[in-house]
């Protein structure tokens, strides 16, 4: 697909409907936004959180690319929002999004959806709770997610490495301001070491989904990223990294004025297609 092509399909992602709902689970709401395909059910699902550091992102401020990849990825598409800080703090927002995940497995077929075809993603922080997801329900034997989609995530509140050095400042996301989201999102007592919080200091990776991690050769959290890319492998976790030179954290949220914003969007579309296709042969 051209450049101009690219432009264009942005522009146009068109779903069949879009819906906010609250799923009542653990004795408590959660609000998700749903994102149909205009194709028939049952259709495989994306379950998808967004960043912020926790504390700030919503609903609206990823909508556009939830609904690229609902029409691209021909998936139906599960926005969380998740509760934040100041009145919730961890383990508040793992706790909201693994129980959405758990009730979207257990009753979205009467949704029209196929829980069976599942996987999770998100950016930053988001991406941090996406593969921390995983790691719950494997050790639970929770929802059977496919797929994990990591774009440039928060994996290692811990993290001591170049790219913490050489981009602390002037690259978007500073280390003050992500001093300031965890601060914000941490009580006292909870040691930043946590698997919820920090999922690349999980004990063992293996038996996890197949991932596809983004990262941006301009962020802070880029090399955290590769580090988790290289232990999912040792693990015997298929696992693709692609890295986007120059592009600072979150560049994925502007293709309208980033050429490799609309190709990393390509590549998150065709790789959830290709895993969901191959999840409904299987099944």
């Amino acid at each position: 697909m051209n450049v101009a092509h690219e432009r264009q399909a942005v522009r146009d992602a068109v779903v069949m409907r879009v819906s906010d709902i609250t799923l009542t689970t653990q004795g408590r709401p959660v609000p998700v936004r749903l994102y149909r395909p205009a194709h028939p059910d049952p259709a495989p699902v994306l379950m998808f959180f967004h960043g912020g550091g926790w504390v700030a992102g919503d609903l609206d401020t990823h909508d556009s690319f939830c609904r690229v990849m609902c029409e691209w990825a021909g998936c139906a598409v599960v926005a969380v929002h998740y509760a934040r800080p100041p009145e919730h703090r961890f383990p508040r927002a793992v706790e909201d999004c693994y129980a959405a995940t758990e009730w979207i497995a257990r009753e979205g077929a009467d949704l029209g959806l196929a829980p069976s075809r599942m996987a999770v993603a998100g950016g930053g922080s988001g991406g941090g709770l996406a593969a921390v997801i995983c790691q719950i329900a494997r050790d639970l034997g929770g929802p059977d997610i496919k797929f994990q989609l990591l774009l440039y995530p928060l994996l290692d509140c811990l993290a001591r490495n170049r790219s913490r050095e050489q981009f602390a400042e002037g690259f978007g996301l500073t280390a003050e301001k992500l001093e300031g989201y965890v601060s914000h999102y941490l009580p006292p007592g909870i040691p930043r070491s946590h698997p919820w919080l920090s999922p690349a200091r999980a004990d063992r990776l293996d038996g996890l989904p197949t991932a596809l991690i983004i990262t941006a050769g301009c962020d802070l959290l880029r090399d955290e990223g590769r580090a988790f890319a290289r232990r999912l492998k040792k693990a015997g976790v298929p696992v693709c990294h692609k890295a986007y030179a120059g592009m600072c954290h979150g560049f994925i949220n502007y293709p309208g004025a980033n050429p490799q914003a609309r190709r990393a969007i390509l590549l998150c579309a065709e790789a959830l297609a290709s895993h969901f296709t191959e999840a409904g042969t299987s099944a």
